[in-house]
């Protein structure tokens, strides 16, 4: 069905905006319902403002399951020692509710839009499908490097893609290597052809501790993303996670090739791996959007929080408060993230898909409202939006998403039963 959204603010005035066939198709000042060929749901935006919605190119939604275990632990001890040993607890429940209750969190906080990795592809598939956002979607692909392992590696490819094709215009696959310390050359060569055959993006996680730079520095002479690059995988379908050691040739080397990394400043900090050097990523024009990493190491998808750590990291770790303004920032968690994603949105527009959210300029952190930019960065929360819009279908007004008390119920119970 159309949807109708009138009065609502676009920049500095209100207009009305029509959305047909999930993308934007006009905006007005006055859009008279009599003119339509058919009558559209109308969303009444008085008192709010319609602005994009967010795009989280890091995430593994279900380890919301995890939330709250192993804190203060650093990362290759929290893998090895909590976060693996209780993955191998994981059913296909586990699984299934944790995603859709870590879609349902993104929802509140505004994002319609992700790159998930994690276990068992077709329930993670099913889940984003049922939740009504859109997913680029990879298994983390962690095996051993024998030849019927790999023969299987490139079956379980074929399955899982035909698998996302059966969830038409949302849900997607990339293909997934962990990182390079927990799989092998001969591995990652499976994934990169068939990711170069069916024009897939390749997610992994890449410099994400000084630990693994060293390691991979002395075992191969050199650094992560000069072995990437060294077996074919840097290139414009490239996203790394992390990137917080990356030297100035490492950045150099990504924007040649065209690879992106994805910025996850708390999941950084929490986990004590490093600051992810904004400014230098700028400066070089690397490709990067925000992501907030898995909930186990977060503990929240929270897109305002990221972009409000995102930004004053950028400023102290330079002593610049000039470094990553808001609108910057902004931009990185909206437009860019959706490029990443190879998605035509992150802008309110015509022909743009219909992806927003409508933010209450009453909420406390939107007052008095200056700087409404600024005030999202710094000063508001999830709280803010009253409204959710994925390809022009509101998954959450007025705060209330359809079916969530059911969600959470099944998701506390599969959680209580880990």
């Amino acid at each position: 069905m159309d949807l109708l959204i009138q009065n609502v603010r676009f920049g500095a005035e209100n207009r009305d905006i029509l959305i047909q066939n999930g993308k934007f198709a006009q905006i007005a000042p006055r859009i008279e319902v009599s003119t339509l060929e058919k009558a559209p749901q109308t969303l009444d935006g008085t008192g709010q403002a319609i602005l994009p919605s967010f795009a989280n190119v890091h995430c593994h939604s279900a380890m919301v399951l995890m939330r709250g275990l192993g804190d203060g632990t650093p990362l290759h001890e929290w893998l090895n020692d909590i976060i693996w040993p209780m993955e191998r607890r994981l059913t296909s429940d586990h699984i299934y509710w944790g995603t859709l209750f870590g879609a349902l969190e993104m929802i509140r906080s505004g994002i319609t839009a992700v790159f998930d990795m994690y276990w068992q592809t077709p329930q993670c598939l099913r889940a984003f499908y049922e939740s009504g956002i859109r997913a680029n979607f990879s298994h983390p692909n962690i095996i051993p490097a024998g030849p019927e392992a790999l023969a299987g590696l490139r079956r379980d490819l074929e399955v899982h893609l035909e698998l996302a094709k059966s969830y038409p215009g949302r849900v997607e696959l990339s293909v997934g290597i962990h990182a390079l310390y927990t799989t092998s050359p001969e591995m990652r060569a499976v994934c990169r052809d068939f990711a170069a055959e069916h024009n897939l993006i390749v997610q992994t996680h890449i410099s994400e501790t000084q630990r693994e730079n060293d390691e991979c520095l002395k075992a191969t002479g050199k650094t992560p993303a000069e072995v990437f690059d060294s077996e074919g995988l840097l290139n414009g379908r490239f996203l790394g996670a992390h990137g917080v050691w990356l030297s100035d040739s490492d950045r150099r080397l990504l924007v040649e090739r065209g690879a992106a990394i994805a910025h996850c400043p708390s999941s950084n900090m929490k986990l004590a791996s490093g600051i992810f050097n904004d400014p230098a990523a700028r400066a070089a024009g690397l490709r990067f959007g925000l992501g907030t990493d898995g909930a186990s190491s977060n503990n929240r998808y929270d897109m305002f929080s990221e972009m409000r750590t995102a930004a004053l990291l950028a400023k102290v770790s330079t002593l610049d408060p000039t470094a990553c303004s808001a609108a910057e920032i902004y931009r990185t968690a909206t437009l860019d993230g959706f490029r990443l994603l190879r998605l035509d949105a992150g802008e309110i527009a015509p022909g743009k898909l219909a992806d927003c959210i409508l933010v209450d300029l009453d909420h406390t952190g939107l007052v008095p409202g200056h700087d409404l930019v600024s005030d999202l960065v710094y000063a508001a929360n999830p709280e803010c939006v009253d409204t959710t819009i994925c390809a022009g279908r509101v998954l959450m007004r007025h705060r209330q998403i359809p079916g969530e008390d059911e969600i959470r119920r099944a998701f506390r119970d599969v959680a209580a039963r880990l």
